[in-house]
Parts: C-alpha cells; structure tokens; sequence
C-alpha cells in the first residue's frame, strides 16, 4: 500500500484542545494513580482489538486518559502535575498496557517522553504547559538540517520515524545536530507545534498497531533558541530544567531516564497475557477431575514459568526506577550501577517476551487465528522488544565489557530507529 500523507492539524483522532481546559488535580501518591489505572482497564481492554484494526487510538481513550490526570506523573507540581517519578510511571503504563499493548505504549511515550520537556528552559516550560492538558510526541533522531539563525535555529528537510502519539499531541520534541557556520556540529533538542508537522501514514506493522506511530515531515520551520536545549546539558544533568525543579527527578541524565517511559509496556503485555491465559484455562479445567487436571501438568508449568518471568522483570526493573529517580545527584549513581541499566532493560523486556511466547505455543493452534486476542498480544510484544534501547545483543556485550573495565562507546543517538 502507498503511504499516503495527511498534513496540516492531525487527522480523525488529533485531539482537540478546548481555550480554557479544566485543570486536572495531582495524584498525591503512586498508589492513588495505580489505583485510576485500574479503574480504565475493563474500557480499554473492550477497546484493544478496534485499536488494532483501525491503526490508531479512539477518541474516547485519549480523552479518558487525559481526563483521569495519568498523563502528568511525571510533570512538574508546578505545571499541575503530580512529579511522582519512573517508578510510578513503569507501574502505571504496566497496568495500562496489560490491558491493551498499544494504548500502554502511547500512554508510556505521551506521560515518559513529556519529561524531557523539564530539561527545556523555563520560557519554553511555560508556553507549552499553560495547556495543563498539553500532550507532546517526540522523535529522537530527526533527519534534515539545522542551523543557527538570528534569534533561534532554522530546520530545512527534517524526517523522522516512529512518531508514537503524533495523533493527539500539540507539540513534537526532536533530536538533531545543529551544523554550525565554523563546520563543527552541536547535538542538541528542539519542540515545534504541531502545526508546522506534516504527517506520513506508513503505520502498517506486525504489532502495536494502535500506536499509529507515523512517521513525520518539516519541511522548513523556525525554532526560537529558548525552544531548544544542548544534549550534553541533558546527559550531564546540567539543562536548563534541571536548574529550576527542585525533585531530583529532572536532574537525572536523560539517557538513565527515556526507557523508563516505554518499559512498562512489554512489560504489562506480559502480565496480562499471564492473567487472562490463567483465566481462560481455569474456566476449561473448573469442575474437571482430577485425572484431567494433571494431564494439563505441562501447561500449568508452563503459565507458572510465564507468570515468574514477566513478575521477575518487573521487580527489576523497579528496583532500577526507584535507584534512580531516588539520586539527589546523577554523581550519587555508582558507575557501574549506571552501566547496568541498558542491561537490565533489555534483559527485562527479552524476559517479558518470552512469558508470552511461552504462553502463546501452549495456547495451541487456536492462537493463530486474526479473532484471538492472543495473537494480537504476542505480536504486540514482538514489536515492543524490537526497540533499540532492548537490543540483547548489544546491551549484554556492552556490559560484559563494563565488566571487564574495557572501553564501551558512549550514549548516541539512533538514527531512525525505533
């Protein structure tokens, strides 16, 4: 199929901000945000297979996410959001995500990725958070030029892939070099509106299909210079941002933080491909003899073993969100417990992948069809390991040469990856 383009304002599901938006009040603990989570699962998990089908999110879901106040976990107090951290926002997106794979990962993106905006300067925090119902997509690696103008920073060319929530958000982080009239080069962020993005339809995927993650278009925009903000800053924990939040939370290096935003959505694709598997199969065997239930011995194994893995990269993963967004100083971080993020996410999500394959072969041949949900969960949690912050091969090898005090390269941008 040709991909086809949809330009200006987003189309069928852009979400249209009202003038003057009800504010939405913090949640004052993680507990009280699980606790709402919950509460949107049974909608949601109604809603997953249309998801699926239609490429993209409703209407309906964003506005509920939105109205529930979930997409400011991480947003500063200030701004009316509830600054509780990654180890809530994992907690959350996990529970989101058991009950449909591509609205967690949405979810994850939307309310993780808005983080990076509390890096920007406050000038830019203030424009763009006046809305309290703001919603901001990011590509990390954006094709195309930069470079210095009066005032700012002009963008020619620019493209990018895997724009997930380009169909609800107001504004759009980027990651680009600025080429510089010396001929040296300055990896740094910008945010544009919405407004200025032109939208490439090319979402079709073997999973998280409802994600619509689309790729996007700028074909020459302005960047006001407090709409941007150095990626070294970001690394060393030293942006803008950082200077005016006082929650530890904003001063963490951003390559310890962004996989936090969308971790929790293998995650709780496992999670939920354990608990209905677990229901399903004691609807079959309720009532059975016991003759019967021991023939099914290898199957309950097998959920058993499903069920300790997708809980085992959970805990680990907690255990690393809570390390980190608990550092008063991104110093305070052993080196090598630094080193061993990359690691642990991937080993986590490669974890949670196989609970749901473990699952899906002892589902049987039903499994296959295009009405299971199953199906539909397993190849969500296919696409969701594909990302590059969940490389195995190349996050384990880059920690064994930690280990061995050898010399690992360091945090780079991927260009067009997802």
């Amino acid at each position: 199929m040709k991909p086809s383009t949809v330009n200006g304002e987003a189309g069928t599901n852009q979400r249209k901000i009202s003038p003057a938006p009800k504010a939405v009040s913090p949640f004052g603990s993680g507990e009280d945000a699980l606790r709402c989570a919950r509460d949107l699962v049974p909608a949601l998990r109604q809603r997953a297979r249309a998801a699926d089908e239609n490429r993209a999110l409703s209407r309906e879901t964003i506005e509920e996410l939105l109205d529930s106040g979930l997409f400011g976990i991480t947003t500063p107090r200030v701004f009316g959001g509830s600054e509780l951290g990654f180890a809530t926002l994992v907690r959350v997106t996990s529970t989101i995500a058991s009950a449909c794979g591509s609205t967690g990962w949405v979810y994850g993106v939307l309310a993780g990725h808005s983080w990076l905006l509390n890096l920007f300067p406050f000038e830019a925090q203030q424009e763009i958070l006046k809305n309290p119902l703001t919603l901001i997509a990011t590509v990390f690696r954006l094709g195309g030029q930069i470079v210095e103008a009066d005032g700012g920073y002009r963008l020619t060319g620019g493209e990018g892939r895997f724009c997930t929530g380009i169909d609800h958000a107001t504004w759009v982080i980027v990651g680009n070099s600025v080429q510089k009239a010396n001929g040296s080069t300055e990896a740094r962020f910008f945010i544009l509106p919405r407004s200025e993005i032109e939208v490439v339809d090319d979402w079709f995927t073997s999973g998280l299909r409802g994600t619509g993650s689309r790729s996007i278009r700028i074909a020459d925009a302005f960047i006001p210079a407090h709409r941007s903000v150095s990626l070294k800053d970001m690394l060393d924990g030293t942006s803008p941002g950082a200077a005016v939040h006082k929650a530890a939370l904003y001063r963490q290096p951003f390559s310890d933080v962004v996989p936090f935003s969308i971790i929790g959505a293998p995650l709780g694709i496992a999670r939920g491909a354990v608990r209905d598997f677990a229901a399903h199969l004691g609807g079959r065997l309720n009532g059975k003899d016991d003759i019967v239930i021991a023939q099914q011995s290898p199957t309950l194994a097998r959920l058993a073993t499903a069920g300790a893995e997708a809980d085992a990269a959970m805990a680990l993963t907690l255990e690393n969100a809570t390390r980190i967004e608990s550092a008063e100083d991104p110093g305070a971080i052993a080196p090598l417990d630094r080193a061993r993020l990359p690691r642990d996410w991937a080993y986590a999500v490669q974890t949670a992948r196989k609970a749901v394959d473990r699952i899906f072969e002892a589902a049987g041949g039903s499994s296959v069809y295009a009405d299971s949900d199953l199906q539909r969960v397993w190849r969500d949690v296919n696409a969701a390991a594909q990302h590059f912050a969940f490389t195995w091969d190349t996050a384990m090898a880059t920690f064994g040469r930690t280990m061995i005090g050898a010399k690992t390269d360091g945090f780079t941008l991927k260009t067009n990856s997802r």
